[in-house]
């Protein structure tokens, strides 16, 4: 049996990759996040999927990948054949985003689940903080996830999966290097070379160059980009920018998993005389992964920052947006959106937050930057592997790559297997 290849996210989207590798009677899994809908998620707010029902429901919606003999039978509904055992499966995380990382607790018990250690860690935290607190669980990992030392071999049935650090705006991101009977499949993740350490995703590039397939994320095709583009240098510039002799509440919104920024603007509000202030469940989250001076709002007391809004930054709780009624806005109040949530336009949230902003007359400015390659960076980094196939990926706009040379580029379909030529299999 030759060694193949199927899609069961990222297809026409971004986000949601689900790399599904076949050789010999075993499976690969690159990364089982909550899906991304083409047509608009149906578990948007209001609508969430119920209690005890989270797969199935999004099943029978087309919202989560119908992949045999991967899911628990105890979370999948009576009857579904998608319980029936096929072949072995392993499952291998690319870095804790929820759309890489969500599904992952509702698979089978005897499917192993490996990711890096600073990935395992992050989700420990994140469970620990939500086990701190009441209310709804954002994440439900598996009872044992396997570490992966950055280059270390993994043998599945006759494939070998190699894991490798790549940048990204979370720690522990990862890229991986399947070897199958039929050649080397590379797989990025999410990764980009603007962030702290570029020099991960080059090493990368160099590690696996030469790959028969390159299966990469493209997100940042899907659009047309913006010059000069942002590093992390600007944008802590631009915070420190904000906060520079500003006497009055700057609001934020900052995803707390990118541990990189989070300790850097609590450096930036703490020279400048501030103390950055998080939603309970986030304090909880960032004290549990060691960040041991997190204090919520909550915590500190709304009085502290009503006497003294200049001595504060306030995280924004996306889910409580209410909540600003409560905040003491002066005349040079700023909310400052660093690609926290409500993540951006496309999100339901996003235009009752502005309008929010705009009730209060609190000005928005975005500050963030690509978690992801840009265009230019994109294209070296395929030139420099030169593969035979290049798959994109997790993106609008997967004809806006454009390999060089020999290499060929496939846009595939959902579902579809294919060999590692690019032929599509019946």
């Amino acid at each position: 049996m030759s060694a193949s290849v199927e899609f069961w996210g990222g297809v026409g989207v971004i986000g949601s990759s689900k790399v599904l590798i076949k050789d010999g009677g075993h499976r690969v899994l690159l990364d089982l996040g909550l899906d991304i809908p083409k047509d608009g998620d149906l578990f948007r707010v209001p609508a969430a999927p119920r209690p005890g029902r989270e797969l199935s429901d999004r099943l029978r919606v087309g919202a989560a990948p119908a992949i045999p003999g991967l899911f628990d039978p105890t979370a999948l509904a009576a009857g579904d054949r998608l319980a029936e055992q096929v072949e072995p499966a392993s499952l291998f995380v690319t870095h804790p985003h929820i759309d890489h990382v969500g599904l992952a607790g509702f698979v089978r018990p005897e499917v192993p689940v490996h990711a890096s250690p600073d990935t395992i860690a992050l989700l420990a935290a994140l469970e620990k903080g939500q086990e701190a607190l009441p209310g709804p669980r954002s994440f439900a990992g598996p009872a044992a996830w396997r570490p992966v030392a950055l280059g270390e071999r993994v043998q599945v049935g006759p494939m070998t999966v190699e894991r490798f650090d790549v940048d990204h705006d979370v720690p522990g991101a990862s890229g991986y290097r399947v070897t199958t009977s039929d050649g080397v499949l590379a797989f990025t993740g999410d990764f980009r070379f603007h962030g702290h350490r570029p020099e991960l995703s080059w090493a990368f590039a160099e590690a696996v160059a030469g790959a028969d397939v390159l299966v990469t994320e493209g997100t940042t095709l899907s659009w047309e980009e913006i010059h000069p583009l942002r590093t992390e240098v600007d944008v802590n510039a631009m915070f420190e920018a904000d906060l520079a002799g500003n006497p009055d509440l700057v609001m934020l919104a900052v995803y707390p998993r990118d541990f990189d920024r989070v300790r850097d603007f609590t450096a930036i509000a703490e020279a400048a005389g501030r103390q950055l202030l998080w939603p309970d469940r986030t304090a909880a989250f960032l004290r549990a992964a060691g960040f041991d001076g997190a204090l919520s709002v909550g915590e500190a007391g709304l009085d502290a920052v009503r006497e003294a809004p200049g001595r504060y930054v306030v995280q924004l709780d996306a889910d409580d947006i209410p909540s600003f009624l409560d905040m003491p806005f002066g005349p040079n109040s700023v909310f400052v959106h660093a690609n926290g949530e409500p993540l951006g336009p496309f999100e339901p949230r996003w235009q009752l937050f502005v309008d929010w902003l705009a009730k209060l007359g609190v000005p928005l400015r975005r500050i963030g930057c690509s978690g992801h390659a840009y265009q230019d960076d994109l294209h070296e980094f395929v030139r420099m592997i030169n593969p035979k196939v290049l798959i994109p990926i997790h993106t609008f706009s997967p004809y806006r790559v454009h390999p060089t040379g020999s290499t060929a580029r496939l846009v595939v379909e959902y579902a579809q297997a294919y060999d590692f030529s690019g032929r599509p299999l019946d």
